[in-house]
């Protein structure tokens, strides 16, 4: 063993830290030392299992309070394991998710919002960048089922262009896009992706329901639906967002913070963030999709193995 300090090879062992890790102490520079083995979650004291623990419950749609009652974890800790996590995931999709070869990819935006919902925030005059409306921008892959890129932000133009560089970085080769009818999608479309793109835009017209306040929450009548051609030659026929809206429909069930009519929601934007990175790191990953018969990753070619959540804490960013 070498010293840390000097790397002279003259050590020898030296007794045991209050751990149990092997002490060792250098004959050149009289200094000691311990090996001690990386900490997955670094500054943290959590057990591994513990925290595994946690993070499976996350994942399947628990809120930070009834994990702290089920795990005997304090919700502080267990939001600073979101964090950590998080951000570990989204290094890791980062690294994996790059340069994938598609054939039909679909893109969609799921509305949500941190702290407070944007009319509450404009009627007591809070200029918070990081509350009110927090809209998802999510990419997918229709055959694989594998989640491309998200972007959390707003929906605007600068976010929507955002989204679409990430979009970008993931994918490789020519492809098939198809989106909703958003107004900043064409341009962000071709000033990035541009001639590696076929994209179609599919409108949806909803019918006008006279109990519409009634039932705020259900979705309104789809009475029609309109084919665009945004760039290059799209196939009218594959032009579709049911699959990335199914999606949605995940994100809804798997995620607590995007539950409607809970006080669950996200009262920090890096907990949103982290809690997204998490919930698609493990849907990639982890998951196995009954469709294509093995996780998302796999069946694009990304990894050959199924990921466990432990992976996702050990594994380096």
């Amino acid at each position: 063993m070498d010293c840390q300090l000097c790397e002279s090879t003259l050590t020898i062992r030296w007794g045991r830290d209050r751990d149990g890790h092997q002490r060792y102490r250098c004959k050149g520079c009289r200094k000691t030392f311990a090996v001690r083995p990386p900490r997955p979650l670094g500054s943290m004291r959590l057990p591994l299992d513990k925290a595994t623990l946690c993070l499976s419950l996350l994942v399947e749609g628990s809120s930070i309070r009834s994990i702290e009652r089920v795990t005997g974890v304090h919700r502080d800790t267990v939001c600073r394991l979101l964090r950590q996590v998080g951000d570990k995931c989204a290094a890791i999709l980062d690294r994996l998710v790059a340069g994938v070869e598609g054939e039909d990819v679909e893109a969609d935006e799921i509305g949500g919002y941190v702290g407070m919902k944007q009319k509450t925030k404009m009627r007591n005059g809070i200029s918070d960048p990081q509350l009110g409306d927090a809209w998802t921008f999510v990419a997918s892959e229709r055959h694989s089922k594998l989640v491309l890129a998200h972007h959390l932000g707003r929906r605007t133009a600068a976010d929507t262009h955002t989204f679409v560089d990430k979009l970008d970085a993931a994918t490789s080769g020519r492809f098939q896009l198809s989106t909703d009818g958003m107004d900043s999608y064409p341009d962000a479309v071709h000033w990035k992706l541009g001639p590696l793109v076929d994209h179609g835009i599919l409108i949806k017209q909803y019918g006008i329901d006279p109990t519409e306040d009634e039932r705020r929450y259900s979705p309104a009548r789809i009475i029609g639906a309109l084919v665009d051609r945004g760039c290059g030659d799209p196939d009218e026929d594959r032009i579709c967002t049911s699959h990335v809206e199914r999606q949605n429909l995940t994100m809804r069930m798997q995620m607590r913070r995007l539950t409607r009519l809970t006080n669950a929601f996200s009262k920090k934007w890096e907990n949103l963030r982290a809690a997204l990175a998490l919930h698609f790191a493990h849907y990639n990953l982890c998951r196995l999709h009954r469709t294509v018969r093995c996780t998302p990753a796999m069946a694009a070619g990304v990894t050959q193995t199924v990921w466990s959540v432990a992976d996702l804490v050990t594994a380096l960013g």
